[in-house]
């Protein structure tokens, strides 16, 4: 119940909480772990804790600058794997907005990886002269529209606002689909033995 609480309220603090976004949910991720004895989740709160603290001693002199980065890192890598979490936890408890989040909070995430380059540059940096997937082709078509909106930047914060909107709705309401996917659990251990 308190790790839900605290990703519910990290999760929708993300738009303009930051840092303090980062810490919470990662928190939560932590707590919820161990309130749901499943261990992953725990890990990839300890992540996103490491990263945090890494940052914040490199940055504040307690350590060398190299520990900052090397923090970023971990706290990058921290996004990666609580988006991973978010659509497991929707899976497993059946949750759509769960499932959304995880999907709207990626793409926000890829673009503001990109930042004010375009998902094209970024694909033939990756793969040469290749149109990699029909990536570039499809850049050049969305990039009126992209710019019309804001570019990269706004439409992130775009779906980063609804992702972690959605993440807060699914952690508040994962009480009734926990329970039924447990029954569901239950239900299909029965039917394998």
């Amino acid at each position: 119940m308190i790790g839900r609480l605290l990703l519910a309220v990290g999760y929708l603090s993300t738009p303009f909480a930051g840092p303090g976004s980062a810490v919470l949910t990662a928190a939560g991720w932590l707590v919820h772990g161990v309130e749901t004895r499943r261990p992953t989740y725990s890990w990839i709160g300890l992540v996103g804790l490491l990263g945090v603290a890494g940052v914040l001693a490199g940055r504040y002199g307690v350590a060398g600058a190299g520990l900052e980065g090397l923090g970023g890192v971990v706290l990058l890598l921290f996004y990666v794997l609580s988006i991973a979490a978010l659509w497991l936890a929707g899976i497993r408890s059946n949750n759509w907005a769960l499932k959304a989040s995880a999907m709207t909070l990626a793409v926000g995430w890829l673009l503001a990886a990109t930042g004010a380059s375009s998902v094209g540059e970024a694909a033939q940096a990756a793969s040469g002269a290749v149109d990699w997937g029909g990536i570039n082709w499809a850049n050049q078509a969305a990039h009126n529209v992209i710019a019309t909106i804001g570019g990269p930047e706004a439409l992130a914060k775009i779906f980063t606002a609804a992702g972690a909107v959605l993440a807060a709705l699914g952690f508040l309401g994962a009480v009734e689909a926990r329970e039924e996917a447990a029954s569901e659990e239950a239900v299909f251990r029965i039917g394998v033995y």
